[in-house]
């Protein structure tokens, strides 16, 4: 399975050397570094000019990268990912007990209880 990941130009350009990758439409350079944010370029990546909002909550009209989120333990204990791309990971049987502890209501020490039991 796979987790969706959006990626806006305007987040991507204060990450530092990026303006220069895309001012010089470096695909290469470019790609690394989307994939350092999170996206899994071997999977593909969109870009669409629409409006949305950055990670920083404001509306924007500029290029926004999709794809598929990294699924790697690095990235997964980056600190950096989804929580939607962890569960993803985890085994059948405990994805579908985090998916149903994370739909009840003060689910946070549930939650926690049970990655505890689970941990290795």
């Amino acid at each position: 399975m796979s987790v969706g990941i959006n990626l806006s130009l305007s987040d991507m350009l204060l990450v530092d050397d990026f303006a220069e990758a895309f001012g010089k439409d470096n695909k290469p350079a470019i790609h690394a570094f989307l994939y350092e944010n999170g996206l899994d370029v071997e999977q593909g990546v969109e870009e669409f000019i629409c409006q949305h909002r950055n990670l920083r909550k404001e509306v924007v009209t500029c290029i926004l990268y999709q794809g598929h989120s990294r699924m790697d333990t690095p990235w997964l204990k980056s600190g950096a990912a989804s929580w939607e791309a962890i569960v993803e990971s985890c085994d059948l049987e405990l994805r579908i007990a985090l998916k149903t502890i994370g739909q009840q209501q003060d689910s946070t020490a549930s939650i926690i209880n049970h990655m505890q039991k689970h941990a290795n």
